[in-house]
């Protein structure tokens, strides 16, 4: 597949930070590189753990700063614990953020958060002079009855503002639902505000961006000058029952049955979110990879949720 050529020739649209960088030194780098991979869905995908591996190969061969998942991982079952060794196998600071799929089979939150080795569901961290925030946007609101909520509580919204408040670091959002797309998180509006009005006294922005995974699309859009990136599935996209095709042995399907409503990707997509210190910008990495026939075009796949064009095997090189 020559995943790791392909990905470290890759260039990437290159965005200004709101703030001013602190000098390098005290634990300022000149160059953060922070690897991303989302949506890997080990317990849909046969080849999840080689995907998983080729990223973690290229992360530690990079010697990137740290590495983060955006979500849709792996549930907390035993039979699981090889996958998350790999991920374990970066040789340097590992992120998580939980998905809505990360608590299938009936597994509590609280339960993935220890499988994970998290220190809580929504949390933040300084690393090489900036300042990130993770979200878990699978709260229950009010009214709840069934399905997959997407949701942030009074809670996690008020420590969020106070997140904000206190930091004069440039901020990078993490969340696994989309804070963009309309019909995502259901208070995103409120989160947004936050994200609008976190101000330094002089009036800068402290917010430089926020990623996502979950919608498998390669999209992005400027919000109040503060740009929302999809970061695309490392393995699929999902079409659903009504596009289903035989991809796998019988005895694989039977193992794996839902990969049959699914687009797959021929090899692994991830990138890194790179933050040069001494110009002030960071960019995010382009990575293209190509359908396993029949692709979406093939099958007629529309959607009234999200535009065709935004579903690619691939992750853009983006200017803003």
């Amino acid at each position: 597949m020559h995943t790791r050529r392909r990905f470290l020739q890759a260039a990437g649209a290159t965005m200004a930070l709101p703030l001013p960088m602190l000098a390098a030194g005290d634990g300022v780098k000149k160059l953060l590189r922070v690897g991303l991979i989302t949506d890997v869905h080990k317990d849909i995908m046969p080849d999840a753990d080689e995907r998983l591996k080729a990223f973690i190969d290229a992360m530690n061969a990079e010697k990137v700063d740290a590495v983060m998942q955006l979500g849709d991982f792996c549930i907390p079952k035993p039979e699981n614990k090889g996958f998350l060794e790999i991920y374990e196998s970066f040789q340097g600071p590992k992120y998580h953020v939980l998905g809505n799929h990360d608590m299938d089979g009936g597994y509590k939150a609280e339960e993935t958060v220890a499988y994970y080795g998290m220190k809580s569901r929504y949390y933040s961290f300084d690393l090489g002079g900036c300042h990130f925030v993770v979200l878990d946007a699978n709260d229950k609101p009010e009214g709840w009855e069934k399905g997959y909520p997407a949701f942030i509580a009074a809670d996690q919204v008020e420590w969020l503002k106070a997140e904000l408040a206190a930091t004069e670091l440039n901020t990078f959002i993490f969340s696994h639902q989309s804070l963009e797309i309309e019909v995502c998180i259901d208070n995103q509006e409120e989160v947004r505000r936050l994200i609008r009005e976190a101000k330094t006294k002089d009036g800068r922005a402290k917010v430089a961006g926020c990623f996502n995974g979950h919608w498998h699309i390669d999209h992005s859009r400027e919000i109040d000058g503060i740009p929302y990136v999809h970061i695309n599935s490392a393995s699929y996209f999902w079409m659903g029952g009504e596009f289903r095709r035989d991809r796998l042995s019988p005895e694989l399907a039977k193992k794996f049955p839902h990969v049959a409503s699914t687009a797959p990707y021929e090899g692994p997509l991830f990138t890194v979110l790179e933050i040069d210190a001494e110009k002030g910008s960071f960019r995010v990495r382009g990575m293209k990879s190509a359908w396993q026939a029949p692709s979406p075009v093939e099958v007629n796949y529309k959607s009234a949720v999200i535009r065709n064009e935004w579903v690619r095997p691939e992750i853009s090189e983006r200017s803003y």
